[in-house]
């Protein structure tokens, strides 16, 4: 004779109220993982327009042949390229 115990006996209606709290436990991991994934998209969306800007920023910044001349370039009132081109660079 073995002394292990009996193994205790689950109800029908107990193993379904279990994976009703495991489904509802499912949901909400999955509307958390959407909102994570449409947040993370955005970020993705803000830093390649914030790569973009830097870029145009940097190459407005390289450009010396534009209508600031080397002696105007440390004048903060001086344009760093005509007005329609910042229209134009996006």
């Amino acid at each position: 004779m073995s002394d292990a115990p009996a193994p205790k006996t689950i109800s029908l209606t107990e193993i379904n109220g279990r994976i009703e709290e495991l489904q509802a436990q499912r949901d909400g991991a999955l509307a958390r993982c959407a909102k994570i994934a449409g947040e993370k998209a955005e970020a993705i969306d803000l830093a390649r327009l914030l790569k973009a800007e830097v870029d145009r920023l940097t190459s407005l910044l390289n450009d010396r042949d534009g209508p600031a001349s080397a002696a105007a370039q440390n004048d903060p009132e001086t344009p760093l390229a005509p007005a329609d081109a910042a229209a134009t660079a996006h």
